[in-house]
């Protein structure tokens, strides 16, 4: 959900009672987008107000985050402290519906005047920005200053004018009423949808907040304006004026253990998890930092996957190059042919020959023509023949050695990227890494030695049918579930010829009913690289039937006496509802 003009109206609305006469103790800036202002409130006591100019998550709120601080501010902090720290918030408020907040300051000059200061927060995506601002308006400094080369239509620079954003020309919706409402949407192109038609006419309406509005009314969302009537229109209206005028009711949306979107009352279009907050500042605060974390944790895992698929491309270069030579090697045996059959027709090879057309006693007499060295004699020929055939038969072999290691490092290093993938937490990203350093494939970090004490992730575990499932989560997890916590008895499971998890099944004494080995193959099949597929093959056998191999890499065995069924992949490890994760 975009932070749009609704929304803004009316978390500035709490604001206002927040701020009210709060005092600006200090000013930080601890990056390049973000401005934080320590408060004394009147309301809140000690709290911090956090300002955003981020391209992508410009916002204003209430926060309880604590942030790192740059030793040397930054110089548009220097002139916000100078300006407005020590003295009060007058006011907040908004320029009609546009994602434009203005929060007025005063404070006491050089000469201990009293003056007003305008703090601008332009909430518009890449385009966002902070400006600073004297009573007069006259830019003091902004986050981004800019000037013609970059907008035509103002310059953002020390002691310009202060110039809003290009109006929208849009209609503010706060006080239409429900003709006017049809009005607007209808004047325009009628082959739009209906959330299409709105984000077109309204002022401060964001996609997400169009598409519950339609959702709200219970109208197709492929409609198009031109095929709907008043009835459409009334419920458009009805349901943009209950989302206008309704109570607040800060809500999170969550789903699959991910935030994804929020507002000031519960989104109705979405089936997932709803958390409800006390305030729109907290739920800001909640969500941003949410989605924060989440980004950090991309960006770790995705300069992760960078390594692990340099290391994996490289490995299958070298094995393609490998198979290219070993064919190249195995074209030796025609080498051997030729020594052959010189030697058998000797008498037939003139003296000086350039080459010479003889029968292929291995082909029913079909004749072959063998190239010639003219210096060599016809026995000479034929041992040179001979030394090149030896020649390439002994690179053969080292081929298939290289080729062989090759292939085995590509299947590993293809576990690893599926791993890299599929990490939950940083937890899971520390382990591969360490994993990858111990392979030798990612220099150890300085500090990144496991600690003396520190306890590896456990597997996931569930139960069925009172059998125990566990999941490897990474490579060396599926070494220790398997080599040491199963019994040789429990049934171990592995998609057949793919990356994925070890899954044990603990027999407990007993025989495995067919379903829960049914089950933990969809579980297998799920964390696995085929995780899309409908089906997926799924081999299984007893522990005792799993080895490692001496110099193996972390997850690699081999197997044997397997059952090999089809499973359709299962997302989650459930027990008739009653799953744990441990």
């Amino acid at each position: 959900m975009a932070l749009d003009g609704l929304f803004l109206n009316r978390i500035l609305t709490e604001l206002a009672d927040d701020l009210d006469d709060a005092k600006i103790n200090r000013v930080h800036q601890p990056d390049r987008h973000t401005v934080t202002l320590k408060l004394n409130s009147h309301r809140r006591g000690g709290c911090a107000l956090l300002l955003s100019a981020h391209p992508q998550n410009a916002r204003l709120h209430l926060t309880e985050r604590s942030f790192d601080n740059p030793a040397q501010p930054p110089l548009f902090a220097m002139v916000l402290r100078k300006h407005i720290e020590g003295g009060r918030v007058t006011g907040v408020s908004q320029m009609g519906l546009d994602r434009v907040a203005d929060i007025t300051v005063e404070a006491r000059d050089d000469i201990g005047d009293i003056r007003s200061f305008h703090l601008i927060v332009e909430i518009m995506g890449k385009h966002s920005n902070i400006i600073l601002c004297d009573d007069t308006m006259t830019i003091l400094a902004a986050v981004k200053p800019y000037g013609n080369g970059v907008s035509r239509y103002r310059r953002v620079l020390p002691k310009e004018p202060y110039i809003a954003p290009p109006p929208t020309g849009k209609t503010n919706p706060l006080f239409l009423t429900e003709e006017e409402f049809g009005e607007v949407l209808l004047d325009g192109d009628l082959a739009v949808t209906l959330d299409k038609a709105m984000l077109r006419s309204l002022e401060g309406i964001s996609p997400s907040t169009a598409a519950e509005i339609v959702y709200r009314s219970n109208i197709d969302e492929t409609l198009l304006l031109e095929e709907a009537g008043s009835y459409e229109l009334r419920a458009l209206y009805t349901q943009m004026k209950g989302i206008i005028e309704g109570d607040t009711a800060p809500t999170l949306c969550r789903k699959n253990g991910k935030t994804v979107d929020f507002y000031d009352q519960p989104l109705r279009r979405y089936e997932s998890e709803r958390i409800a907050f006390a305030d729109l500042s907290a739920l800001l605060d909640s969500y941003f930092g949410a989605k924060e974390r989440e980004n950090v944790f991309a960006s770790k895992k995705s300069s992760l996957l960078r390594v692990v698929t340099h290391h994996r491309d490289k490995t299958a270069k070298k094995a393609e190059k490998r198979r290219a030579e070993l064919g190249r090697a195995i074209d030796g045996e025609k080498y051997r042919l030729y020594g052959e059959l010189l030697s058998a027709n000797l008498y037939r090879v003139a003296d000086h020959a350039e080459d010479v057309t003889l029968e292929n006693f291995y082909a029913d007499g079909e004749e072959i023509t063998i190239p010639l060295k003219r210096e060599l004699t016809a026995a000479e020929n034929a041992g040179h023949y001979f030394k090149r055939y030896n020649k390439a038969k002994q690179s053969r072999n080292a081929i298939r050695e290289h080729l062989a290691k090759n292939e085995e490092d590509l299947a590993y290093l293809e576990t690893l990227c599926f791993e890299t993938e599929e990490a939950a937490d940083d937890s899971d990203l520390e382990e591969i890494r360490r994993e990858l350093a111990q392979s030798g494939y990612l220099k150890e970090r300085k500090g990144g030695k496991k600690r003396r004490g520190e306890r590896p992730l456990p597997p996931i575990e569930t139960a069925y049918l009172g059998h125990t499932i566990r999941i490897g989560r990474n490579n060396r997890q599926n070494d220790r579930l398997t080599l040491n916590s199963a019994k040789k008895d429990d049934l171990w499971l592995h998609t057949k010829d793919i990356p994925g998890s070890h899954v044990i099944i603990s027999r407990n004494g007993g025989e495995i009913p067919e379903e829960v080995i049914v089950r933990a193959a969809g579980y297998a099949a799920y964390h696995s690289k085929a995780r899309n597929a409908a089906k997926v093959p799924v081999d299984y056998t007893e522990v005792r039937h799993v080895k490692k191999p001496n110099g193996a890499k972390p997850g690699m065995v081999i197997y044997f006496e397997q059952t090999t069924i089809m499973a359709e992949p299962r997302k989650e490890p459930e027990e008739d509802g009653a799953a744990s994760e441990t």
